[in-house]
């Protein structure tokens, strides 16, 4: 009798997650013309949104003491 509860309770559960998986809620709409973002891929591969968000790499300051040796 147990196992059948536990398995009555598993199948519910189960049923659940694939009811509110499923419910068929519109997705959210960005404001202003913005597309959705699905994948990081998407704005890696956006040159344009790159060259956009792009800040500059600091400048690495070097003393003259240190130059040309190495």
């Amino acid at each position: 009798m147990n196992r059948l509860i536990s398995a009555a309770i598993v199948l519910l559960v189960l049923v659940s997650l694939a009811v509110a998986g499923c419910s068929g809620a519109e997705p959210a709409t960005p404001a202003d013309g913005e597309t959705v973002v699905s994948s990081c891929e998407t704005c890696h591969t956006d040159k344009d949104k790159l060259k956009e968000v792009a800040s500059p790499e600091p400048e690495e300051a070097t003393s003259e003491e240190t130059v040309g040796e190495g």
